[in-house]
């Protein structure tokens, strides 16, 4: 199999950006037009330029966040005889070494599918992090389901049977030889 780089999907930007305008244009509307939409649920003007703003600055945010994706082909994970790296373009990436990886499971949380990397070490990935927030995230992660690493498949060019089924044929590959 080799060395397996999953990169951002273009697909899924161009979706993002799509629909992050449209709000755009929606909350602009709502802020110059907010006199004229007494008649809906809410009466007041004041009330209806705020929620205009509110839109116009998150999607804004939304909007940059898919320019910048489809402009830049983001490298997400790696899975090699070594084991997975997540996030590699960072300057502290994370190996997860096959001998390390106990399995993955699958997480629903709504209707979203996530997939948990389960570790036999997890504690030291906690302790490894220097980032105070991401350091947060992953403790958060592990106290709520068991392990520091989850993943989603929503942002790669890869959907989530996928994903599972690729992690799981080089952890039985690798998982040997480690």
């Amino acid at each position: 199999m080799g060395k397996i780089e999953i990169y951002s999907s273009k697909k899924k930007s161009f979706f993002l950006l799509i629909v992050s305008l449209l709000f755009v244009i929606g909350g602009i509307w709502m802020f110059m037009n907010a006199e004229n939409l007494n008649s809906f649920r809410l009466k007041s003007p004041i009330l209806i330029k705020a929620i205009g703003i509110i839109s116009v600055l998150f999607f804004s945010l939304s909007l940059y966040i898919s320019i910048r994706q489809l402009v830049k082909n983001k490298l997400l994970l790696i899975v090699d005889g070594n084991g997975i790296i997540i996030n590699p373009k960072k300057n502290s990436f994370e190996l997860i070494n096959w001998k390390n990886i106990e399995g993955f499971s699958e997480l629903k949380i709504q209707s979203q599918k996530m997939l948990l990397i389960d570790v036999n070490n997890p504690d030291f990935w906690i302790q490894k992090e220097t980032n105070l927030i991401r350091k947060k995230m992953i403790q958060y992660n592990f106290k709520q389901y068991g392990s520091p690493f989850c993943l989603s498949a929503v942002s790669m060019q890869i959907n989530h049977a996928e994903l599972m089924k690729v992690l799981n044929e080089n952890l039985e590959k690798y998982k040997k030889q480690a």
